[in-house]
């Protein structure tokens, strides 16, 4: 374990899996209080956001390296908090680097292994 987290091991991106966000680092947002999820399929990631459903190219590098985008997403209006979340939650993913799984926890890190986005294995995959 790092200073900030799981460190990246020598596992794989989880393809063809669906992730339920579980906590970010950005504090300004109540996180419970949306279900957040992100999904891995043939070089692919996508998942709900607050409000809209994103998408885009996965590319994974070395082990434990990982760079999504670019993103794009339907265009829904929604609750202002909810779309300030979503701005929040768009903006953590564009820094993501890194990436590990560790005991069904998966984190999501920038290139300074800062954790940005932490996520338990979906219950409910849609």
């Amino acid at each position: 374990m790092g200073e900030d987290g799981p460190m990246p091991g020598d596992q794989g991106l989880p393809w063809g899996t669906q992730w339920d966000l579980m906590g970010a680092s950005d504090a300004s947002v109540e996180w419970d209080s949306f279900r957040v999820t992100l999904g891995f399929q043939d070089g692919r990631a996508g998942g709900k956001a607050p409000v809209n459903n994103y998408f885009g190219v996965c590319r994974e590098g070395a082990p434990g390296e990982v760079e999504l985008g670019p993103l794009g997403m339907t265009m829904m209006a929604g609750r202002p908090e909810a779309m300030a979340a979503e701005t929040a939650y768009m903006k953590l993913l564009e820094q993501v680097r890194a990436f590990a799984v560790v005991d069904d926890l998966l984190t999501l890190s920038d290139a300074s292994g800062n954790s940005l986005l932490t996520f338990v294995p979906s219950a409910d995959p849609e």
